[in-house]
């Protein structure tokens, strides 16, 4: 009887384990540089608080939830890169851009941000900027050249020479 329980002990310990290492909460990343490290818990609270709220709708408290997580942790990327989406999606590309411009400084390597830039500056009218930007995201990212090529954002823009040149080189 002692035996058959302590193989039932290890089962147990063994099984739980997987569970946990399987089923635990992703990690939100820093920055896109795996190197970089883990943000604090009450930042990454107002981060999820964050998410959150602008999935269910509530841009105000999504943003406040958002400037939280920054301040708790200047140099956590990811709420940044959320909140310009949250000011992209509201029409306030100014503040969209100033935010996905500082997640660049930190991250220079996030392809998505300087992707979005490409695609804000674009409905800014800065053709230059966004064919800039657009260069910058597919240099670290190569998959940003099939959504360029599908993105209605670029519509305007993608018979010319730059944006050709972008795609194939």
């Amino acid at each position: 009887m002692t035996t058959l329980y302590k193989w039932n002990a290890l089962l147990l310990i063994i099984g739980l384990m997987l569970y946990l290492t399987g089923c635990a909460p992703k990690v939100i990343p820093y920055s896109q540089s795996t190197e970089a490290p883990e943000p604090n818990e009450v930042a990454i609270a107002h981060y999820n608080w964050g998410m959150a709220s602008a999935k269910n709708g509530n841009f105000d408290q999504a943003i406040m939830e958002l400037h939280l997580a920054i301040q708790n942790e200047p140099g956590w990327v990811m709420p940044l890169f959320t909140l310009g989406v949250v000011y992209g999606n509201q029409g306030e590309l100014d503040k969209a851009i100033q935010v996905w411009e500082r997640a660049t400084q930190l991250d220079a390597d996030f392809a998505k941000a300087h992707y979005n830039l490409a695609v804000a500056y674009l409905h800014k009218e800065e053709k230059t900027r966004s064919i800039t930007s657009l260069r910058k995201a597919i240099q670290i990212d190569k998959e940003a050249i099939s959504s360029a090529k599908a993105d209605p954002a670029f519509d305007s823009i993608r018979n010319t020479s730059e944006f050709q040149n972008i795609l194939t080189n």
